[in-house]
């Protein structure tokens, strides 16, 4: 299921910081750049912008790693 980027960062502005939204783009460089995109480009994101299951889980993965949480793309769907 793709998640809308605009929806993954508003929820981790809203639940964490506005600055951890960064921060768990800074730990997914390299998958974030392999999929054609730039941290800047995270950063000022499109608000239909889609992202795939597999940099939704290292997404979530780094989050987890960073805050003790994960974020449930089924609440915001």
């Amino acid at each position: 299921m793709a998640v809308k980027a605009s929806s993954f960062k508003g929820w981790c502005a809203e639940n964490i910081s506005p600055q951890s939204w960064t921060r768990i783009c800074l730990r997914c460089t390299d998958i974030i750049r392999s999929k054609g995109l730039t941290l800047k480009e995270m950063e000022d994101l499109e608000p239909d912008v889609e992202m795939d299951d597999e940099l939704v889980g290292e997404l979530n993965s780094a989050l987890s790693d960073l805050y003790n949480m994960t974020f449930d793309s089924s609440l915001v769907a």
